[in-house]
């Protein structure tokens, strides 16, 4: 995360909650709110492009568009420093994120022996972005 070009995008959830419910209407007060962190993603600009590190989101918010959400960000902030092809890698044995990234648009660029301590292979993936900044 220190190295030039990396950055982190943190998914938060705040709710609030009332403290003291049970001394009714007048004396109810606000808690303040409760953050849990949802996900996070670390990428990265370089010379070749751009490179998504890692991204993990908690199992309970699985599927309600925090992965899509933190990775759409990512994209836009390399997009924005001038990155033009994305690459991150995957285990051949990850089913649900092979889908995932295949539906965001990545294609399997090869296999790399080996990557996860020398026992599971990976899959090396590639998106091309379009080129052209993104307006926010």
């Amino acid at each position: 995360m220190r190295r030039s070009g990396a950055f982190t995008l943190v998914a938060e959830a705040t709710e609030g909650r009332e403290s003291h419910p049970d001394r009714g209407a007048k004396a109810k007060a606000i808690a303040p709110p409760v953050l849990a962190i949802l996900g996070f993603i670390v990428a990265e600009a370089g010379s070749r492009g751009g490179h998504i590190i890692t991204i993990d989101v908690v199992e309970e918010a699985r599927r309600l568009g925090v992965g899509s959400a933190l990775l759409g960000a990512a994209e836009v902030h390399l997009q924005d420093s001038g990155v033009k092809t994305i690459s991150l890698e995957t285990a051949v044995n990850n089913e649900a994120a092979i889908r995932f990234y295949k539906q965001k648009g990545y294609f399997v660029e090869k296999t790399i022996r080996g990557y996860y301590s020398g026992r599971v292979d990976a899959l090396l993936m590639v998106k091309q972005l379009d080129g052209s900044p993104s307006s926010g």
